[in-house]
């Protein structure tokens, strides 16, 4: 029992309200660029982001915990409310620069944690819970403060405090929505966020006026005043604590496990994953409403033992019934422009996940009304039963984070883990009832648990698509993913999240050519990165060279096992070379924090518009690179131009410039649909000569490697010769990240909207061409090249009769044993039969 003392005038209720709706818009939109800022810093591996998640719940705990002492000693509330407010926007505000200095001293230490990877996460959720800590703890006393200020008497949690906390999420629904699909792209992440801060200070400068004008008249919640000064606060039972601790943990373990589930069908965009997030912040203020509808016409407990039930019940139907709306594991698309693909994937998000976290909403707020019933009547007493609830409540949310993906997924799968999630509900009704002596409603709970069990068998689910003619060979689920490898026609392939194609036999030429070249381009290079390693067909290309050392930084664990398992033949054994060493890191962290240093490193070829990658195109992530660059050093970082409209690319040249001034662009295929190019750079700021810089490797299987004149035919020219005007143009960077956005929109349809590839991409080409340096008199030129792609593009177009008068100068162009005289080559070209004989 803890005696209260007496506090302010009671703050009008329509006032806590804009209070609480103004705070929950800034603290979701700062808590939503915090998750961008700590990726950014400490990278987007599983673990890195789980700790970041753990840290930001341990915030909120420690700020429920503030938040009851807070309720029982503060003189003003209110006033003690707007001060929170008021150091959550400061502290907001400072978090990018403890962020940085955290970071620095995390990296000192990053080559001794990296053999320890559960030392590194954790240290990495230290980074992170220091860096946000002191806004955190603020913004989690705010709901107890404001509690304290506005109930009591007539207004109870049943009421006032439910219609206060769903106003709060949805505030916060509100303000994910702004952060994630409007502000950051045209605000930057430091604008932003001092958008949010400044949310936060009108709530704490309103709130501080309000007390001010209010003054210091006591109200006692309607008590005398000795009763309010001797007033001793009961706390919530045991039983009610816990129920506490399992909505935090099932809700958080629920929103984690929807967000894979529907990354499985979605482009993976910051679009996709901000409609998740939206909805379920969205369902929870639809949650609380609902609840505070039924506040004066149920019984609290029996909404509570409802919403339980209803929710476990729900989990466990989600497996079949997300298989079924989504037809199969679809991936989800829309034949209509942007932003269709956003309206139609939050209509899908909420049509499925809703249909949980809807009832499961309903929890908490059932909660604070049935915690009413053990405390006192006074404003004390319920904020400070409150602020309890939501301690054991975000106790259970870090249970919840921690056990879902690492413990929950690895085992029992993604449908597995969901029904753990419902049976755990399931328990917690069971115990309700049987507490509240309903023996037979808790018999008829079981037994619709018992028969949805059976009859929508979460177990017997299909985890991901499994194309026709092909056969799953791997499945890995983890906190990482999904990875799977299938066999077919074309040979093994190794596939990520459902939808996301990394390689297999099929391309091991075509992948190889990418670790080739830049090898190529340093004149004896002995130090190896390559960032990014899917089949391990690129970094295999290394094992021709005489290298010293081949470093593979992979994001995704089971990806790397399974290409050292399952595609031994296609990366001719590199995992198991003993010059090998394998980095399970996000790439960004390994080159800013590890001081090692390179001939050589090696960009993979990312997904534009998947949430995370745009920060593998920053100007920050280039400068990053270049520095772990030895003397003489190359960075080739390759693109999918199948995948990037030509604004984008164009981002990404000017990105790349701003670091390596003298940049060259090279293709990596002759491909008129499909092609990609490469960025290559030097620390020296020496544009590369094709006529004579180049090596060939004698002997190797890809004649565009081995023969005369292949490695030339590749070059496409200078990228400063022809593009002019960067300086006022705009680049990527982590302050300013644009590309994902960009790209997202651009492929919202399911296919990117006019892709730089074809006949577009060739015109452009010759553009770089001809600002170029010509070849000298006899040597090979590179425009042999530019021909045969002309040809690729031409057919694609259905220009035969001028696809194959450009064939015809290719093959005059171009030395004899790389086209005349060679056989079909499929990785070159998507067009040989046009060929002249």
């Amino acid at each position: 029992m803890i005696e209260a003392r007496p506090g302010g005038a009671r703050v009008p209720l329509a006032l806590a309200g804009l209070l609480f709706a103004l705070a929950g818009v800034g603290a979701l939109i700062v808590q939503t660029l915090w998750l961008r800022e700590l990726r950014l810093a400490l990278g987007g591996a599983s673990g890195a982001i789980s700790a970041t998640l753990v840290a930001l719940v341990v915030g909120q705990a420690g700020g429920a915990r503030l938040g009851e002492r807070i309720a029982l000693r503060a003189a003003s509330p209110l006033r003690a409310f707007g001060l929170l407010a008021l150091v959550a926007a400061l502290g907001a505000l400072a978090t990018p620069y403890l962020l940085g200095a955290t970071t620095a001293l995390l990296d000192t230490q990053y080559d001794a944690l990296l053999a320890r990877p559960a030392l590194l996460a954790l240290a990495r959720g230290a980074a992170a819970l220091t860096a946000t800590l002191p806004a955190a703890l603020a913004i989690g006393a705010l709901a107890p403060a404001l509690f304290a200020a506005c109930l009591g008497g007539a207004r109870s949690l049943a009421s006032a405090g439910v219609a206060l906390y769903a106003l709060n999420a949805l505030g916060g629904a509100l303000g994910a929505a702004l952060a994630t699909f409007w502000w950051v792209e045209r605000l930057g992440l430091r604008g932003s966020l001092a958008l949010g801060a400044a949310l936060l200070f009108a709530a704490g400068s309103t709130g501080l006026a309000a007390a001010r004008s209010a003054g210091r008249a006591p109200a006692h919640d309607g008590l005398p005043a000795e009763a309010a000064n001797s007033e001793r606060l009961a706390a919530p039972p045991l039983w009610l604590l816990q129920l506490a601790a399992l909505s935090g943990f099932g809700s958080f373990a629920a929103q984690s496990l929807f967000a894979q589930a529907l990354g499985r069908v979605s482009n993976q965009s910051a679009y996709a994953f901000g409609s998740v997030l939206v909805v379920s912040l969205a369902c929870v203020g639809l949650g609380a409403l609902f609840v505070y509808s039924l506040s004066r016409r149920a019984r609290a407990q029996l909404t509570l033992g409802v919403a339980l039930a209803l929710t476990g019940c729900a989990l466990l139907v989600f497996p079949a019934y997300f298989v079924g709306a989504t037809g199969g594991l679809a991936v989800f698309s829309v034949d209509a422009p942007w932003p269709a693909y956003l309206r139609g994937f939050a209509a899908l998000a909420f049509a499925t996940a809703g249909s949980v976290l809807l009832p499961a909403a309903c929890v908490f707020p059932s909660l604070l009304a049935v915690a009413e019933e053990f405390t006192g009547r006074g404003a004390r007493a319920l904020a400070a039963a409150s602020a309890r609830l939501l301690l054991w409540n975000a106790g259970g949310a870090l249970l919840g984070a921690l056990v879902a993906p690492f413990v929950l997924v690895p085992v029992f799968g993604l449908w597995g883990a969901i029904a753990c999630v419902g049976a755990a509900y399931l328990l917690g009704a069971l115990r309700l009832l049987a507490r509240a002596a309903a023996p037979r409603f808790a018999a008829y709970a079981a037994l619709l648990g018992a028969l949805l069990f059976v009859v929508a068998r979460p177990y017997a689910q299909p985890a991901l698509r499994v194309p026709k003619d092909e056969r799953l060979l791997q499945l890995e689920e983890s906190a990482a993913g999904l990875v799977a490898v299938f066999e077919g026609k074309g040979g093994r392939k190794l596939q990520l999240d459902n939808h996301y194609f990394l390689g297999g036999a099929r391309d091991r030429v075509h992948q190889e050519r990418q670790g080739h070249l830049p090898l190529l381009l340093h004149p004896s290079p002995k130090r190896v990165l390559f960032l990014g390693s899917a089949t391990g067909s690129s970094a295999s290309a290394a094992l021709a060279h005489a290298v010293e050392s081949i470093t593979l930084v992979e994001i995704v664990p089971g990806v790397a096992r399974a290409a050292r398992e399952f595609f031994r033949d296609e990366n001719h054994g590199v995992y198991d070379d003993p010059r090998t060493r394998v980095v399970i890191d996000d790439a960004r962290s390994f080159l800013r924090a590890s001081p090692e240093q390179f001939d050589v490193i090696v960009g993979d070829l990312f997904v534009p518009w998947q949430s995370g990658s745009g920060s593998l195109f920053s100007v920050e992530h280039f400068a990053n690179a270049r520095t772990r660059l030895a003397e003489r050093g190359v960075f080739c970082q390759w693109l999918p131009l199948y995948q990037l409209t030509q604004d984008e690319f164009l981002l990404i040249a000017r990105s790349f410039s701003r670091v390596f001034p003298a940049a060259d662009v090279f293709r990596g295929d002759f491909y008129g649909t499909h092609p990609i190019v490469a960025f290559c750079g030097t620390t020296q700021d020496a544009a590369f000569d094709p006529w004579r810089d180049v090596r060939l490797l004698r002997g190797a299987a890809d004649r565009w490697i081995s023969g005369r004149g292949g490695p030339t035919a590749l070059y496409v020219g200078r990228a400063a010769a022809s593009w002019q005007g960067w300086p006022d143009e705009p680049v990527e960077s982590d302050a300013s990240p644009l590309i994902e956005f960009a790209a997202a929109r651009a492929h919202s349809g399911g296919a990117v909207v006019a892709p730089f590839v074809g006949t577009a991409w060739v015109a452009f080409s010759r553009q770089i061409a001809r600002a170029g340096i010509p070849a000298p008199p006899g040597t090979l030129d590179a425009s042999g090249g530019l021909a045969l792609q002309s040809a690729s593009a031409l057919f694609a177009a259905g220009r035969t009769e001028e696809a194959g008068e450009a064939f015809s100068l290719a093959e005059g162009l171009l030395d004899a044993e790389l086209v005349r005289d060679a056989p079909p080559d499929p990785s070159a070209s998507e067009l040989w039969h046009t060929r002249s004989d």
